[in-house]
Protein backbone atom coordinates (compact mmCIF):
# COMPACT_ATOMS: atom_id res chain seq x y z
CA UNK A 1 0.00 0.00 0.00
CA UNK A 2 1.18 3.22 -1.10
CA UNK A 3 1.10 5.70 2.07
CA UNK A 4 2.28 9.49 1.79
CA UNK A 5 4.00 11.09 4.39
CA UNK A 6 5.48 14.59 3.66
CA UNK A 7 4.67 16.77 0.57
CA UNK A 8 6.56 20.38 0.38
CA UNK A 9 7.26 22.86 -2.46
CA UNK A 10 8.33 26.24 -3.15
CA UNK A 11 8.26 28.77 -6.22
CA UNK A 12 4.94 26.30 -7.28
CA UNK A 13 2.35 28.48 -9.01
CA UNK A 14 1.57 31.78 -5.96
CA UNK A 15 3.76 30.36 -3.46
CA UNK A 16 6.82 31.67 -3.10
CA UNK A 17 10.86 30.97 -2.56
CA UNK A 18 9.96 29.37 1.04
CA UNK A 19 8.92 25.41 1.16
CA UNK A 20 5.69 25.07 1.90
CA UNK A 21 5.42 21.51 3.80
CA UNK A 22 2.49 19.41 4.74
CA UNK A 23 2.35 16.56 7.27
CA UNK A 24 0.00 14.36 5.70
CA UNK A 25 0.96 11.27 7.98
CA UNK A 26 0.24 12.72 11.67
CA UNK A 27 -3.44 11.19 11.59
CA UNK A 28 -4.69 8.11 9.92
CA UNK A 29 -7.13 11.28 7.92
CA UNK A 30 -5.71 14.85 6.61
CA UNK A 31 -8.62 17.32 5.73
CA UNK A 32 -7.18 20.40 3.81
CA UNK A 33 -9.89 23.22 4.09
CA UNK A 34 -9.91 27.31 2.96
CA UNK A 35 -11.57 29.71 0.86
CA UNK A 36 -10.99 29.72 -2.78
CA UNK A 37 -7.80 31.07 -3.83
CA UNK A 38 -6.51 29.40 -0.59
CA UNK A 39 -4.41 27.34 -2.02
CA UNK A 40 -6.00 23.38 -1.84
CA UNK A 41 -5.60 23.11 -5.33
CA UNK A 42 -2.04 23.56 -5.11
CA UNK A 43 -1.57 20.89 -2.82
CA UNK A 44 -3.22 18.74 -6.09
CA UNK A 45 -0.50 20.39 -8.49
CA UNK A 46 2.14 19.70 -6.42
CA UNK A 47 1.79 15.63 -5.81
CA UNK A 48 0.97 15.37 -9.26
CA UNK A 49 4.25 17.24 -10.39
CA UNK A 50 6.37 15.66 -8.54
CA UNK A 51 4.75 11.84 -9.10
CA UNK A 52 4.51 12.64 -13.12
CA UNK A 53 6.23 15.46 -13.92
CA UNK A 54 3.04 17.73 -15.49
CA UNK A 55 -0.03 19.57 -14.17
CA UNK A 56 -3.09 18.37 -12.80
CA UNK A 57 -5.33 20.85 -14.72
CA UNK A 58 -5.23 21.12 -18.53
CA UNK A 59 -2.11 23.83 -18.60
CA UNK A 60 1.56 23.90 -19.91
CA UNK A 61 3.93 22.64 -17.71
CA UNK A 62 5.65 26.00 -17.80
CA UNK A 63 2.73 27.62 -16.28
CA UNK A 64 3.45 25.51 -12.54
CA UNK A 65 6.64 28.03 -12.32
CA UNK A 66 6.24 31.47 -9.99
CA UNK A 67 5.95 34.08 -12.29
CA UNK A 68 7.61 36.21 -10.10
CA UNK A 69 10.70 34.60 -9.40
CA UNK A 70 10.71 32.37 -12.55
CA UNK A 71 13.12 29.95 -11.21
CA UNK A 72 13.74 27.18 -8.53
CA UNK A 73 10.44 25.31 -8.63
CA UNK A 74 10.92 22.59 -6.66
CA UNK A 75 8.55 19.75 -5.11
CA UNK A 76 9.48 16.76 -3.08
CA UNK A 77 7.29 13.84 -1.63
CA UNK A 78 7.84 11.36 1.18
CA UNK A 79 6.54 8.22 0.93
CA UNK A 80 6.46 4.17 1.81
CA UNK A 81 5.11 0.85 0.25
CA UNK A 82 5.62 -2.11 2.13
CA UNK A 83 8.82 -1.64 4.13
CA UNK A 84 9.93 0.53 1.40
CA UNK A 85 10.72 4.54 1.74
CA UNK A 86 10.43 6.48 -1.17
CA UNK A 87 11.86 10.65 -1.47
CA UNK A 88 11.02 12.20 -5.13
CA UNK A 89 12.64 15.54 -5.68
CA UNK A 90 11.30 17.13 -8.90
CA UNK A 91 11.98 20.60 -10.34
CA UNK A 92 12.01 23.58 -13.20
CA UNK A 93 14.99 25.53 -13.33
CA UNK A 94 17.07 24.15 -12.90
CA UNK A 95 15.52 20.92 -13.92
CA UNK A 96 15.93 18.16 -11.48
CA UNK A 97 14.39 14.66 -11.01
CA UNK A 98 15.36 12.38 -8.31
CA UNK A 99 14.16 8.92 -6.72
CA UNK A 100 15.36 8.00 -3.21
CA UNK A 101 15.24 4.49 -1.93
CA UNK A 102 15.89 4.25 1.70
CA UNK A 103 18.12 6.95 1.26
CA UNK A 104 19.86 5.54 -1.59
CA UNK A 105 19.48 7.47 -4.88
CA UNK A 106 18.69 4.69 -7.36
CA UNK A 107 20.67 4.46 -10.75
CA UNK A 108 19.09 6.94 -13.05
CA UNK A 109 18.79 5.98 -17.01
CA UNK A 110 20.01 8.12 -19.94
CA UNK A 111 16.44 10.12 -20.36
CA UNK A 112 14.10 11.18 -17.77
CA UNK A 113 10.99 9.54 -19.70
CA UNK A 114 12.87 6.30 -18.70
CA UNK A 115 13.12 6.95 -15.32
CA UNK A 116 9.50 8.02 -15.25
CA UNK A 117 8.94 4.71 -16.86
CA UNK A 118 10.26 3.20 -13.99
CA UNK A 119 8.81 5.10 -11.62
CA UNK A 120 5.12 4.39 -12.78
CA UNK A 121 5.45 0.66 -13.54
CA UNK A 122 8.08 -0.49 -10.60
CA UNK A 123 7.16 1.68 -7.99
CA UNK A 124 3.74 3.70 -7.88
CA UNK A 125 2.37 0.83 -10.17
CA UNK A 126 0.18 3.41 -11.23
CA UNK A 127 -0.18 5.80 -14.21
CA UNK A 128 -0.93 9.34 -14.58
CA UNK A 129 -4.94 8.42 -16.33
CA UNK A 130 -5.68 5.87 -12.66
CA UNK A 131 -3.80 8.56 -10.83
CA UNK A 132 -6.08 11.17 -11.65
CA UNK A 133 -9.17 8.94 -11.30
CA UNK A 134 -8.47 6.84 -8.48
CA UNK A 135 -6.05 8.91 -6.17
CA UNK A 136 -6.89 12.63 -6.98
CA UNK A 137 -10.57 13.75 -7.57
CA UNK A 138 -11.19 16.72 -8.79
CA UNK A 139 -13.14 18.95 -10.82
CA UNK A 140 -10.37 19.95 -13.37
CA UNK A 141 -9.62 16.91 -14.65
CA UNK A 142 -11.68 14.16 -13.35
CA UNK A 143 -13.95 11.96 -16.26
CA UNK A 144 -16.75 9.66 -14.26
CA UNK A 145 -15.47 6.08 -14.78
CA UNK A 146 -18.29 4.69 -17.14
CA UNK A 147 -17.61 7.52 -19.59
CA UNK A 148 -13.90 6.61 -19.99
CA UNK A 149 -13.12 5.04 -23.40
CA UNK A 150 -12.70 1.45 -22.93
CA UNK A 151 -9.06 0.75 -23.00
CA UNK A 152 -8.09 3.60 -20.22
CA UNK A 153 -11.17 1.85 -18.36
CA UNK A 154 -9.17 -1.50 -18.58
CA UNK A 155 -5.59 0.63 -17.40
CA UNK A 156 -7.65 1.93 -14.49
CA UNK A 157 -9.10 -1.77 -13.45
CA UNK A 158 -5.65 -3.36 -13.96
CA UNK A 159 -3.83 -0.70 -11.88
CA UNK A 160 -6.49 -1.03 -8.90
CA UNK A 161 -6.19 -4.89 -9.01
CA UNK A 162 -2.38 -4.98 -10.51
CA UNK A 163 -2.85 -7.32 -13.25
CA UNK A 164 -1.91 -5.58 -15.51
CA UNK A 165 0.29 -9.19 -16.70
CA UNK A 166 -2.86 -10.17 -18.18
CA UNK A 167 -2.99 -7.68 -20.24
CA UNK A 168 0.72 -8.45 -21.38
CA UNK A 169 0.05 -11.84 -22.16
CA UNK A 170 -2.64 -11.12 -24.25
CA UNK A 171 -0.52 -8.85 -26.33
CA UNK A 172 2.07 -12.02 -26.35
CA UNK A 173 -0.84 -14.06 -27.52
CA UNK A 174 -1.60 -11.64 -30.37
CA UNK A 175 1.51 -11.49 -31.52
CA UNK A 176 1.74 -15.05 -31.96
CA UNK A 177 -0.93 -15.62 -33.09
CA UNK A 178 -0.36 -13.32 -35.82
CA UNK A 179 3.03 -15.13 -36.65
CA UNK A 180 1.34 -18.35 -36.44
CA UNK A 181 -1.41 -17.29 -39.22
CA UNK A 182 1.38 -15.84 -41.16
CA UNK A 183 3.32 -19.02 -40.70
CA UNK A 184 -0.11 -21.14 -41.60
CA UNK A 185 -0.33 -18.84 -45.00
CA UNK A 186 3.40 -19.68 -46.31
CA UNK A 187 3.08 -23.36 -45.26
CA UNK A 188 -0.37 -23.60 -47.25
CA UNK A 189 1.03 -21.56 -50.09
CA UNK A 190 4.10 -24.03 -50.18
CA UNK A 191 1.41 -26.95 -49.68
CA UNK A 192 -0.84 -25.52 -52.82
CA UNK A 193 2.96 -25.25 -54.80
CA UNK A 194 3.73 -28.82 -54.06
CA UNK A 195 0.08 -30.20 -54.88
CA UNK A 196 0.13 -28.42 -58.60
CA UNK A 197 3.97 -29.85 -58.82
CA UNK A 198 2.63 -33.08 -57.91
CA UNK A 199 -0.57 -33.10 -60.26
CA UNK A 200 1.69 -31.83 -63.21
CA UNK A 201 4.43 -34.59 -62.91
CA UNK A 202 1.53 -37.04 -62.31
CA UNK A 203 -0.09 -35.82 -65.80
CA UNK A 204 3.60 -36.17 -67.53
CA UNK A 205 3.47 -39.70 -66.58
CA UNK A 206 0.51 -40.83 -67.77
CA UNK A 207 1.62 -38.97 -70.96
CA UNK A 208 4.89 -40.66 -70.92
CA UNK A 209 3.32 -44.38 -70.35
CA UNK A 210 0.53 -43.25 -73.13
CA UNK A 211 3.34 -42.34 -75.35
CA UNK A 212 5.54 -45.44 -74.67
CA UNK A 213 2.56 -47.73 -74.93
CA UNK A 214 1.89 -45.80 -78.61
CA UNK A 215 5.80 -46.87 -79.13
CA UNK A 216 6.18 -50.04 -78.01
CA UNK A 217 3.09 -51.24 -80.09
CA UNK A 218 4.02 -49.38 -83.22
CA UNK A 219 7.89 -51.33 -82.70
CA UNK A 220 5.50 -54.53 -82.05
CA UNK A 221 3.43 -54.07 -85.28
CA UNK A 222 7.11 -53.82 -87.29
CA UNK A 223 8.69 -56.62 -85.64
CA UNK A 224 5.30 -58.74 -86.93
CA UNK A 225 5.62 -57.13 -90.36
CA UNK A 226 9.51 -57.97 -90.56
CA UNK A 227 8.89 -61.49 -89.18
CA UNK A 228 6.11 -62.11 -91.97
CA UNK A 229 8.91 -60.74 -94.54
CA UNK A 230 11.21 -63.06 -92.92
CA UNK A 231 9.00 -66.25 -93.65
CA UNK A 232 7.99 -65.36 -97.24
CA UNK A 233 11.12 -64.51 -97.96
CA UNK A 234 12.64 -67.83 -96.64
CA UNK A 235 10.38 -69.61 -98.30
CA UNK A 236 11.19 -67.78 -101.87
CA UNK A 237 14.84 -69.01 -100.81
CA UNK A 238 13.37 -72.86 -100.41
CA UNK A 239 11.84 -72.40 -103.77
CA UNK A 240 14.62 -70.58 -105.32
CA UNK A 241 17.13 -73.79 -103.84
CA UNK A 242 14.55 -76.54 -105.48
CA UNK A 243 15.01 -74.65 -109.17
CA UNK A 244 18.74 -74.96 -108.85
CA UNK A 245 18.90 -78.56 -107.91
CA UNK A 246 16.68 -79.21 -110.37
CA UNK A 247 18.72 -76.95 -112.95
CA UNK A 248 22.12 -78.11 -111.25
CA UNK A 249 20.77 -82.11 -112.37
CA UNK A 250 19.57 -80.65 -115.72
CA UNK A 251 23.50 -79.10 -116.67
CA UNK A 252 25.84 -82.10 -115.13
CA UNK A 253 25.47 -83.64 -118.42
Amino acid sequence: MLLFKKLRWQNLLSTGNVFTELDLNRSRSTLVIGENGAGKSTLIEALTFVLYGKPYRNINKPQLLNSITGKGLLVEVEFSIGKKDYLIRRGIKPNIFEVYQNGQMLNQNAGARDDQEFLEKNILKLNFKSFSQIVVLGSANYVPFMQLPSVQRRTVVEDILDIQIFSVMNSLLKDKVNANRASMADIDYKVNLCMQKIEMHSKHVVELRTNNRELIEQKRQKISEHENAITLHRSSVDDMMLKVGELNKQIEN
